[in-house]
């Protein structure tokens, strides 16, 4: 069936159709139970995590500003062996 249009098939009167919602909840209007979703435990914890996440800088401009001025004054060391250590740990 190839849909063109808003318009109803042949033959259907469309003062006749409802959408889903307006159908209201229960048959007769009357109104259903109440969806309700419980979250767990696990689930309230990730969230706290996160929100706390949120809560922090982007960026540690404490640490990016004196790294800056280190590199500013020549006095920014850069440790091979213990950047070396890392990149090995990480991929292991």
């Amino acid at each position: 069936m190839k849909v063109n249009s808003n318009k109803p098939p042949d033959g259907l009167d469309p003062s006749s159709m409802k959408r889903i919602s307006d159908r209201g909840g229960a048959p007769g209007g009357a109104a259903g139970p109440a969806d309700s979703i419980e979250i767990s435990k696990k689930g309230k914890e990730a969230q706290g995590i996160m929100d706390s996440i949120s809560r922090l800088p982007e960026m540690r401009t404490d640490k990016v500003n004196a790294a800056a001025e280190a590199v500013k004054a020549g006095n920014y060391k850069v440790e091979s062996g213990r950047i070396a250590e890392k990149m090995i740990s990480e991929m292991t």
